[in-house]
C-alpha cells in the first residue's frame, strides 16, 4: 500500500517533534537551574553555621553538707569500746575521729564541731574547726578529732560531729544553730561509745543520756 502526500509535499508533524527548538534556549534553562540550587545549597550551610548563644551564667547554689559516713573512721556501725589503761585514768592512745565532707559553698566556709553527748543535759564540745569553702567536687575535706576521754563517767556516751555553714549558727562564735536554718543545711553523724566496760560483757549499754538526763 502507498500513502501519497497531497499539497506542497511536506509532512505534518506534533509540536514536540518539531526540530526547530533553539538548543541556546535549553541551555539558558539548564543553567538558571543550576544557579537555583546552588543558591539553596548556600543557604542550607549558612544556617548550619549559625553559632549558638554561650550558655547563661548561674550564680553557685549552696547546699546542705554531705558527710561520708560510709567511709568514717571510726565505723557508726559498730559500738566504739573503750579501755582506760587504769580506773580512772585516760588511754595513752587518742581516739581519732574523722569523716569526709562534700558540699557547694557559693563562698562561705563550713563549721565542724564535735560534742560529745550531743541534744542531752550533758552536751559537750569536743572541738570545733572551721573549713574553708569550695566546691562539691572537692573530695579532699575532712573534720577531724584527736579525743583522749577526760572526766567521762562509765558507760553509754555518744559523741556527734555537726556540721553547716557559718551563717547557719547563731554567731560566728556559738555553737548552736540557728533553726530557722538547721533543718536544710545542718548535717550530722553520731557514733555510740561504751566507756570502759567490763571485760566479760562488752555489749552491755549502761545509762545512756537522753534529752533529760546527763549521762555522765
Amino acid at each position: 500500500m502507498r500513502v501519497q502526500g497531497q499539497g506542497d509535499g511536506r509532512v505534518p508533524v506534533t509540536r514536540l517533534s518539531r526540530g526547530d527548538v533553539d538548543p541556546r534556549r535549553i541551555t539558558g534553562i539548564l543553567r538558571l537551574a543550576w544557579r537555583s540550587l546552588s543558591l539553596v545549597s548556600i543557604m542550607l550551610v549558612a544556617q548550619s553555621c549559625i553559632v549558638a548563644d554561650p550558655p547563661e551564667y548561674r550564680v553557685p547554689v549552696q547546699t546542705r553538707p554531705v558527710l561520708n559516713v560510709y567511709t568514717a573512721a571510726p565505723t557508726t556501725t559498730k559500738v566504739l569500746v573503750v579501755f582506760p589503761d587504769n580506773p580512772g585514768s585516760t588511754p595513752n592512745v587518742p581516739v581519732r575521729f574523722n569523716v569526709s565532707i562534700q558540699s557547694e559553698d557559693a563562698g562561705e566556709a563550713l563549721r565542724a564541731l564535735y560534742f560529745l553527748d550531743y541534744g542531752t543535759l550533758g552536751q559537750r564540745k569536743l572541738v570545733g574547726q572551721t573549713i574553708a569553702a569550695s566546691t562539691y567536687d572537692n573530695t579532699g575535706r575532712s573534720a577531724t578529732l584527736q579525743w583522749v576521754p577526760a572526766n567521762v563517767t562509765d558507760g553509754c556516751h555518744f559523741v556527734t560531729l555537726v556540721v553547716a555553714h557559718a551563717s547557719s549558727f547563731l554567731t560566728s562564735n556559738d555553737d548552736h544553730l540557728d533553726p530557722n536554718r538547721a533543718d536544710d543545711d545542718a548535717a550530722l553523724v553520731t557514733w555510740t561509745v561504751n566507756m570502759d566496760p567490763p571485760p566479760d560483757d562488752v555489749n552491755t549499754l549502761p545509762n545512756c543520756p537522753s534529752s533529760t538526763s546527763p549521762g555522765q
